[in-house]
């Protein structure tokens, strides 16, 4: 603001001093106009004025102050509208160091002269600003050489100053003071400016329509900014050019591209922080698995991009996009009309030399650890090296693990194939639903299978599930601790040791049902357990409350472990039934399953057969135990029936 005063102060110097300009002090501003029109000797509507100190009544005429006003003639032949030029452009470096709208702003007024008559526009002060001067507003449109103003009208404006137009009068006619145009089109005639020579006078402005046409004039027919035109024209700020018109820019054509419908990068690793902030390192989420009829990718067509257009009507031509041709491999099913590629199979996304295929196989060249993460997979999986402790393989086909398996966790649909050997730690899980489990040997580990399990060097205190077999036959191989169960048959070549180490065999019953059949009776157990403690409590709060003694709280405690006892005493009730059920369902069952020892089975051993129990407390050799009616019958030795030959392979394996 400091910038602004110090403008001011330097203006009304210039201005005192000037040939053209007087200071007067006066009772009005009328007054003072009509003295300065003496001195000069010309009309008042040749003056034009500015008040430097604004002049007071006082109290019966105490404090009376004059009005002091700088009063200077108007050039002959001036354009109005070149005092805004130039008190724009001096002011400019003092405006630019206020960034803020000053709180008290002065009214201002706006004068246009159209075809349609003399307009004046008024717009109130803000803050503490000066209102209008109805008297200085009358120099003005003297200044303007328009003699025809209602003023009346021009007195109503200004009292109401409302912002809203308001006609003084009639436009006469006066082409030489008429407001002009010059249109500038741009050398690649995609843009055309407009130079507006501001009226002078009683010259009026040029209106929407006469720009259009002066446009047209030129040759511009296309592209006008319509808004920004009637807007500029309302301000009518003409040290501004006008971007009257633009045209239109061609859109580029898009290429034929791919849209993959699938991860096809597979070099960034996402790692998920779980709830505690931690990263499972073991997840690293690098398979793509798809299954069969998946969508894989999508060829999306080259477009035919949009001309462009100048201003003067020209098109501007583009050039269509460029086609591509869509290729697939192996896995993969190519649509007709080559946009589409699908999923032949089941397995992982392979995506080589532009080329997107799908392998039934994925295939670990090396361990399974923190470098390949866990392996979910929609196929079969060939692992290299070993399968370290706690990561996991799950797949829709095979496993074959080349090394040996640690305390991981192996699930399959198909066979699980492990050529050196399983040592979980009695942690390792391993499970196929629809196959096999094949292993050198398996040593402290849970298998489950839903058909054979093959250990030709042994198996070693493991729990051991087959919905088949259970077979260990090579020339070392025994069955030593743990819990071993097969539907139809155990055959080794050792089952248990000499130092009676405790080993429990069962066969003839499903595996699955045998274990549903346990957890029922585990969860019968507990509940008879909870109900005990109920039944030991709950008197001692019957007698309470018959004594009515119980508290609030023992009151609460009293109704949920009443609530509990009927809840468990329901459970058991249904557990009983389906246990029963179940009972009733191995007690139809054929008579079937035997176990096998070709060179001995040692005391400490039990055997189930069905429902029953042979305890072995003597040394068997080259045996066989199957049922006889009700009872295990023991003959001699039958060897397993061997006709997966993959079983031979992995007991040669090293």
């Amino acid at each position: 603001m400091e910038a602004l005063k110090d403008f001011f102060k330097e203006l009304a110097a210039e201005q005192s001093t000037a040939d053209d300009a007087i200071e007067v002090y006066a009772d009005s501003v009328k007054q003072a106009l009509e003295l300065a029109a003496e001195e000069f000797d010309v009309g008042v509507s040749m003056l034009d004025y500015n008040i430097l100190e604004k002049g007071t009544e006082g109290i019966f005429g105490i404090g009376r102050k004059p009005y002091h006003v700088l009063v200077k003639l108007i050039p002959e032949e001036e354009d109005d509208s070149s005092d805004i030029d130039k008190l724009a452009k001096k002011l400019a470096p003092a405006i630019a160091e206020t960034m803020a709208e000053p709180d008290d702003i002065d009214a201002s007024y706006k004068i246009r002269i159209t075809k349609s008559g003399i307009w004046f526009t008024a717009y109130p002060p803000k803050g503490d600003g000066l209102p209008l001067e109805p008297l200085s507003i009358q120099a003005k449109l003297g200044a303007m050489k328009v003699n025809n103003a209602d003023l009346g009208a021009l007195e109503k404006a200004v009292g109401k100053m409302s912002g809203t137009p308001v006609r003084l009068g009639d436009w006469e006619p006066n082409s030489i003071y008429d407001g002009k145009m010059k249109v500038e089109l741009a050398s690649d005639e995609m843009s055309a400016a407009v130079h507006f020579v501001p009226p002078r006078f009683n010259g009026r402005h040029m209106e929407y329509q006469e720009v259009l046409d002066d446009l047209r004039s030129a040759g511009i027919v296309f592209g006008y900014r319509h808004e920004q035109i009637q807007e500029y024209l309302e301000k009518m700020d003409y040290s501004k050019l006008l971007l009257a018109a633009e045209g239109t820019k061609p859109v580029s054509a898009k290429d034929a591209y791919i849209d993959y419908k699938v991860r096809i990068d597979k070099s960034r690793v996402k790692l998920e922080e779980d709830e505690s902030g931690k990263v499972d390192f073991r997840n690293l989420d690098l398979l793509e698995n798809v299954t069969a009829g998946q969508l894989l990718a999508v060829k999306e067509p080259p477009g035919k991009g949009a001309p462009g257009r100048t201003v003067t009507d020209k098109l501007i031509p583009v050039k269509p996009g460029k086609d591509i041709t869509m290729e697939h491999g192996k896995g993969t099913i190519l649509s007709d009309d080559k946009t589409e590629i699908t999923a032949e199979i089941n397995g992982q996304v392979v995506f080589k030399r532009d080329i997107l295929m799908v392998d039934p196989v994925h295939i670990v060249n090396g361990d399974v650890g923190l470098e390949s993460g866990n392996i979910d997979f929609l196929g079969s999986v060939v692992v290299a090296g070993n399968v370290q402790d706690n990561f996991h393989i799950k797949a829709s086909g095979n496993i074959e693990v080349r090394g040996t398996v640690q305390k991981a966790f192996l699930e399959s649909d198909g066979d699980i194939i492990v050529y050196q050997g399983i040592s979980g730690r009695n942690e390792a899980k391993i499970e196929s639903t629809g196959g096999s489990v094949l292993a050198k040997f398996i040593q402290n580990a849970n298998i489950s299978a839903g058909k054979d399990v093959h250990a030709p060097e042994g198996i070693m205190h493991s729990n051991i599930d087959a919905e088949n077999r259970i077979l260990c036959n090579g020339r070392r191989a025994r069955i030593v601790g743990g819990l071993i169960r097969a539907e139809n048959e155990i055959n080794a070549r050792f089952i248990g040791a000499n130092a009676s180490t405790k080993t429990e065999v069962r066969v003839g019953i499903n595996p699955k049902l045998l274990q549903y059949i346990v957890d029922l009776e585990n969860q019968k157990s507990a509940n008879i357990n909870e109900l005990d403690k109920i039944n030991k409590e709950l008197p001692t709060l019957v007698s309470q409350k018959a004594a009515g003694k119980l508290t609030e709280e023992k009151a609460q405690l009293f109704q949920d472990m009443s609530d509990d006892k009927e809840k468990l005493e329901a459970k058991n009730a249904e557990i009983n039934a389906e246990l029963e059920e179940r009972n009733s369902y191995l007690e139809s069952l054929e008579h079937k399953g035997k176990v096998c020892a070709e060179e001995m089975i040692f005391p400490g051993v039990d055997i189930f057969i069905n429902t029953e129990k042979f305890a072995v407390k003597d040394e068997y050799r080259h045996i066989k135990f199957s049922m006889e009616g009700n009872e295990i019958k023991l003959s001699a030795y039958e060897p397993p029936e061997i006709t997966d030959q993959r079983m031979v392979t992995t007991s040669k394996r090293r």
